[in-house]
């Protein structure tokens, strides 16, 4: 039986004083949740609301979002119906691209003071962790689904994860809910519908209690996933890595065992947002990356994000595109300029140093590197080449074609935050502004 109280309970500890907002997709699992909220948490939750996602893949969507409406209307939930666009669904399929627009949407429409329900169940679990295992996961996928995590800023909570599907379906029939059925469920084109359609009825005919003892299997691989992420920090630790470091030391990662080096990767990895590599690039980053010559570029790349090698560091990054090496933006004054690709230059003031105002005001332009350019940094003796100062200053080659140079005329006379030429500095307390770029969050 659905011990409600139990679960009031455990979202209002999550809750915390905070909004407390259900993914309401109209289905049965959802509007149980809701019902439960509305009628038994109002009296411990601070505020409740619910939010609809409407994907726009099928012809009733509209009428989902309509029924969503009338049932929070007639609970008295505060209510949103948010429709989005799925797309890359070639590359990810409908389920993955589906879910992408889903988080992406409510990320970008709750806040860090709310608390986000979904209402998958055991059975969900269940069936997570097959299909994971049928892909070859490991201990991080077997974990399946976790019972709270973050999106962004966004707490969210599944109080539904061990309760079955049974007990689901026997509260709604006894409360006389009505639900939406979404057809594509039954289309076992999908992994998912195959799994619960056509495997899942014989599994349970066999094992009954089937749902119960892999979601304990699941729960044993988060157990053995959180050891494994407490290994990688203490590696991460050893190596003097800091959390905004966005590369790995090379001889010391080929220290460290097969094992626990990939361990670490993966950690890595998805410390950094990135989507988790397959075994076969996983072993293409030592192979290919790691291991190559000291003078070579390599590079292994996948979905969002591409690792390459610069001297000792083994780099993780989104894919690098290159500026227009023709492009000319004329400044005439200290306004921001947008880069593009997130980037934005920005002038610091400055005393005694930075381009000197009058300079500013004369017109400048901002170019990209097309080589050969020279300029003498303020207090330097001599002219140096921009190559030969990158060199100097570490930069990995893939970054030095993104960083703005600052002319005046055909005079070079400042690289984006790294220096200004002797010529244009402001000298002694005469106020000048240094570009730098600033990344957007």
């Amino acid at each position: 039986m659905l011990s409600s109280d139990e679960i009031i309970r455990s979202i209002a500890d999550k809750a915390s004083g905070k909004r407390v907002w259900l993914a309401y997709s109209g289905g049965v699992d959802s509007h149980v949740l809701l019902h439960l909220l509305a009628t038994i948490g109002s009296a411990n939750l601070s505020s409740i609301h619910a939010i609809h996602i409407d994907h726009g893949l099928q012809s009733q969507s509209l009428q989902w979002s309509q029924h969503c409406a009338a049932i929070a209307a007639e609970l008295e939930v505060d209510f949103v119906s948010v429709k989005v666009t799925v797309e890359n669904i070639e590359h990810l399929g409908m389920e993955a691209a589906a879910r992408v627009a889903r988080y992406r949407a409510l990320e970008q429409n709750l806040t860090e003071n709310d608390v986000l329900l979904t209402a998958q169940h055991r059975e969900d679990q269940a069936e997570t962790l097959l299909l994971q295992l049928l892909r070859g996961a490991g201990p991080k996928g077997l974990a399946a689904m976790a019972a709270d995590f973050q999106l962004g800023k966004v707490d969210v909570f599944r109080p539904l994860l061990t309760v079955s599907q049974n007990d689901i379906l026997d509260y709604a029939h006894h409360h006389e809910l009505s639900w939406v059925e979404d057809p594509s469920n039954a289309d076992t084109h999908w992994n998912r519908n195959y799994l619960r359609h056509t495997l899942w009825p014989s599994l349970v005919e066999r094992w009954p209690s089937a749902a119960k003892t892999l979601s304990r299997s699941a729960e044993h691989c988060a157990e053995a996933s959180s050891l494994l992420d407490d290994l990688a920090k203490l590696d991460l630790q050893a190596l003097a890595v800091g959390p905004s470091t966005n590369s790995l030391p090379i001889d010391q990662l080929l220290s460290l065992s097969s094992a626990r080096r990939n361990n670490l990767l993966r950690f890595f990895i998805n410390l950094k947002q990135f989507s988790a590599p397959s075994t076969v690039n996983l072993q293409r980053i030592v192979n290919e990356v790691c291991l190559a010559k000291q003078d070579s570029a390599p590079i292994v790349s996948w979905t969002g994000i591409e690792v390459r090698r610069y001297q000792n560091q083994l780099y993780f990054m989104e894919p690098v595109v290159k500026p227009d090496s023709k492009q000319l933006i004329t400044i005439s004054d200290t306004t921001d300029i947008d880069l593009g690709q997130g980037c934005t230059l920005e002038w610091q003031p400055c005393v005694g140093k930075g381009i000197k105002a009058s300079l500013i005001t004369d017109r400048l332009s901002l170019r990209f590197r097309q080589g050969g350019e020279r300029i003498k940094p303020q207090g330097s003796i001599h002219h140096r080449t921009v190559k030969h100062l990158f060199q100097q200053w570490g930069i990995p080659p893939w970054q030095r074609e993104r960083i703005p140079l600052i002319f005046s005329n055909d005079d070079l006379i400042a690289i984006t935050d790294y220096c200004v030429s002797d010529f244009a500095s402001a000298m002694d307390d005469k106020q000048g502004y240094f570009p730098v770029i600033k990344l957007l969050d």
